[in-house]
Parts: C-alpha cells; structure tokens; sequence
C-alpha cells in the first residue's frame, strides 16, 4: 500500500515531498504473519519506500538501528506517543472486581502468544490463591471460555483507558513483536501501573528506579511481582519523567525542530 501511493504521488505530484513514518518494520511483521514469497516481497518494497522517500522516520533508536541495517537507510526519531485530548477520560470503575488486562488482537501471532501465556500459565497460578481476580481482554479475537476471563472485545479509546487506569495491573508477557507498545505508552500516561517483559517494554525509554512502571521482568517471574502487588507489598511510584517524555505535543515539537525536516517545509 505504501509503495503503491508512493509511485501514484511521483506520477501524478512529482514536487510534493514524501515522509515516510515507520510505525513498525513491516519485513519484521510479515516473517511472524506470512508465507516466504510474501515476506520477501515485503521486504524488498519496503526496501524501496525507505529509500525513495524525501525523509523516513521510526519509532524508536532501536529500530532506526535495525533499519539502517536492513535497508541502509538512516531514520528520524518520530516517537509513537499519546495526546493530552486523548487523557481525558472518565476514572469512575466499571467493574467492582480486582483484575489484570491484557489489551490486544488474537490474531496477531504476538498477542496469541502472550493470551495463550496468561490463560493457560499464569492466571491458574494466580486464581489458585486469590480466586475472585480475573483477567480482562480487550482487542478481540478469543473466544476461549474461563472463570477468570472476561472478554470485552474491541472498545473505544475512553473506555480502553478507563480499564487500563482501574486494572491492578496491567500484563504484557510478550516474546515478539515490533515497534514500540503504544498500549504501554497510554498506561504509563495515565500512571497505570504495568508489568511487561523486556521484548513488551521494547524501544521504550525505561527510568532505572525501584517501584516505577514498567516493571521489566521475565515471564517466570510475573506471578511473585503480581503476589506482592495483589498483598500490597510492593508500592509503586508514577513515572513522570516518561509521562512528559511521551506526550505527542512533546514530540511533535521536537519532530519539527529537526533540520532535515525544517528543510523540507522550506522546500515546499
């Protein structure tokens, strides 16, 4: 799609300059998703998008690493992030339960993995001592049935939010992916608390301190974190300094203040 509207705007509109936003590295998503023929396609037409475009950006220092290496392409850092409009949301509970969320679509293989982690691994442990806790789902696509789950499918931003902020945690045992998490980025906007692995927590900025959210930490380790949670023993402290660091009026700002984009609106 984006080589295709990339010729289209060169045919039809040659002066018009070309910014290409890497939200993730496609090649990166279809060796997860799709067959070889299509992965290599993918790769050599992203191949030509980031290097036929007037300036490309991506969403983290590691993955404009990783594509510098792939495509020998040099990225701006364009930061996924969230707006101060989209904060606003109501805080009332809708559920007067504890539970942990996992926000994501089954049918994306990462997200399959890290449900089918925490249905069939980590919820048993954690119903096993504290049975009225449940695990909330939202992003659709599983239809598999548990005492401890609750389903809510696709919701809007508002409500999505309202779950992210009440949940006692928020869990993200993923072992894959690319990009940057931006149901992280929205938690710790919202100063929810969130428990992720490395891979979730990937291409994030961490603050190195006790007790801040993200909590980074194995798979095998996710039960005693949420025990000591769930008792109360283990205080968590808001993360400011990434709240600031990933508002997109920040980013934005910045983005703009770069010269080689600063020379492109001069150009045009």
């Amino acid at each position: 799609y984006s080589f295709i509207s990339m010729i289209i705007i060169r045919l039809f509109s040659p002066t018009t300059k070309i910014i290409y936003h890497s939200h993730s590295i496609e090649y990166e998503v279809r060796k997860m998703m799709s067959s070889y023929f299509i992965t290599v396609i993918t790769k050599k037409l992203e191949n030509l998008v980031f290097k036929y475009s007037d300036l490309a950006t991506a969403v983290s220092t590691l993955e404009i690493n990783k594509i510098k290496k792939l495509y020998n392409v040099k990225c701006i850092n364009l930061k996924n992030g969230i707006s101060k409009a989209v904060l606003k949301f109501k805080k009332k509970k809708i559920y007067n339960f504890e539970y942990l969320i996992y926000s994501g679509s089954y049918r994306y293989l990462p997200n399959k993995l890290a449900i089918d982690f925490l249905i069939n691994e980590l919820m048993p442990k954690i119903v096993k001592k504290y049975p009225k806790i449940k695990l909330i789902l939202t992003g659709g696509g599983c239809n598999k049935k548990e005492k401890f789950l609750i389903n809510v499918g696709i919701v809007p931003k508002a409500k999505l939010l309202n779950l992210i902020y009440n949940s006692k945690l928020m869990v993200v045992p993923l072992n894959k992916g690319t990009g940057t998490r931006i149901k992280i980025i929205e938690a710790i906007a919202i100063n929810a608390n969130v428990l992720s692995t490395t891979k979730g927590a990937e291409g994030i900025l961490l603050t190195h301190k006790k007790n801040i959210s993200p909590i980074i930490a194995k798979k095998k380790d996710f039960f005693s974190i949420i025990d000591k949670i769930i008792k109360k023993k283990y205080k968590m402290h808001k993360n400011i300094q990434l709240k600031n660091e990933y508002l997109m009026e920040n980013i934005t700002r910045n983005f703009f203040k770069e010269k080689n984009v600063k020379d492109i609106i001069k150009k045009n």
